[in-house]
């Protein structure tokens, strides 16, 4: 059975598959692909944002309630408390870690639930990756090793570096903004803390977003015709998995700060769109940037991901020419040594650096959601 109270009275009480009909019969019905017990908790709660939405908000819990207490439910439960005696009830205390991880599993598997119900949900979180690599095969078809496919392949490589941030940046926007609120009003009432919620959703997403990185990686690396070596492959996929999770990150982030999706969302991808330009390497050489930018590319995560992505294809890499071009580039090894100078060397530390930079993310985006218990600040 289920049992929903607002303002200290039982609003319902009785079982589960009853639900949805006596609330569609109270003049609330649950819309599509909303998980049900989520969506009455919302319509029985009473909204303190405003003094207009708390009295509307009052006057609908309590039509709620008499509506319930005229029902054969409220009849039932109260002849059933009537024929019971009292009962000594004892308490047992769990284990403070138990708890957390029942609260942990019972938070994940809840965002899982609420995005297999949807297929829309779904299909972002599952198929971005596998539509962006058909989009970059069926264009390129597959890269050839003179100065056209020199071209092509900084080209891609800019796209690569562009495409997975803009990909989580999507899926943040959209599917976010529900559990955030969920969230905020869940934190509020004690239920769990910020960090709890946080860790949940980065457990909900790194299989979907792992999931699409593989199988982007996968098909674009070898369907496209990229430098042949299995280890640069990962390294390939490694890299559009992180850029995925951070431009997820720094949107949630931007969320927690601004409540109007549509401005998160212009704010982030001009943030987004300053770093590519600035710290891809791609549209100007580092080089050739003026100091003061090149000191911000620095703070740039696409930065250490594209020089991961250019010493990944070029180191080794043996150009044609032929006798009726101009051959800028004999070798890969000639367009790092103009464009990334140490990529090459610095591949793993550049790596390292990107993933920390994830991990710096996550940790600011707790510092974010923390501040909705201060009271001033929330």
């Amino acid at each position: 059975s289920i049992t929903l109270m607002s303002e200290g009275s039982v609003v319902y009480h009785g079982p589960r598959e009853e639900l949805i009909p006596r609330f569609t019969e109270w003049g609330h019905p649950c819309p599509d692909f909303r998980n049900p017990l989520d969506h009455y908790i919302d319509v029985v709660s009473v909204d303190r944002y405003s003094q207009d939405k708390h009295e509307l908000s009052g006057v609908r819990v309590q039509s709620l309630i008499q509506n319930y207490r005229r029902s054969d439910l409220y009849t039932s439960m109260t002849e059933d408390l009537d024929s019971k005696k009292s009962v000594d009830v004892k308490w047992e205390d769990k284990p403070v870690l138990s708890e957390l991880l029942y609260k942990l599993g019972l938070v994940v598997l809840r965002m899982n639930v609420n995005v297999m119900r949807s297929f829309r949900a779904f299909g972002m979180r599952s198929t971005v990756g596998l539509m962006f690599a058909t989009m970059i095969f069926g264009f390129i078809l597959r890269l050839k090793n003179d100065q056209s496919g020199m071209q092509n392949r900084i080209g891609l490589l800019f796209q690569i570096v562009n495409g997975p941030t803009y990909f989580g940046i999507l899926n943040a926007i959209d599917l976010f903004p529900a559990l955030r609120d969920l969230f905020y009003r869940e934190s509020l009432d004690g239920l769990y803390h910020p960090a709890l919620f946080i860790l949940a959703y980065f457990l909900h997403i790194i299989p979907f977003t792992l999931f699409t990185s593989l199988l982007f990686g996968g098909l674009a690396y070898w369907g496209v015709g990229f430098y042949p070596d299995a280890l640069r492959c990962v390294y390939f996929t490694a890299v559009f998995f992180i850029l995925m999770m951070q431009g997820e990150t720094v949107s949630i982030i931007l969320l927690g700060v601004i409540s109007d999706p549509l401005i998160a969302n212009g704010v982030v991808s001009l943030m987004m769109s300053l770093s590519i330009t600035v710290g891809s390497g791609y549209v100007r050489n580092f080089q050739n940037l003026h100091p003061i930018f090149e000191i911000l590319s620095y703070g740039s995560m696409h930065r250490y991901a594209s020089s991961v992505l250019a010493a990944n294809e070029f180191a080794g890499l043996n150009l044609t020419c032929s006798v009726d071009e101009y051959c800028a580039f004999h070798k890969g090894d000639d367009y790092l040594t103009q464009a990334f100078p140490t990529a090459e060397e610095d591949k793993i530390a550049n790596i390292t650096v990107l993933t920390c930079y994830g991990f710096a993310l996550i940790l600011t985006c707790h510092l974010c959601y923390s501040l909705i218990r201060i009271p001033r600040l929330r």
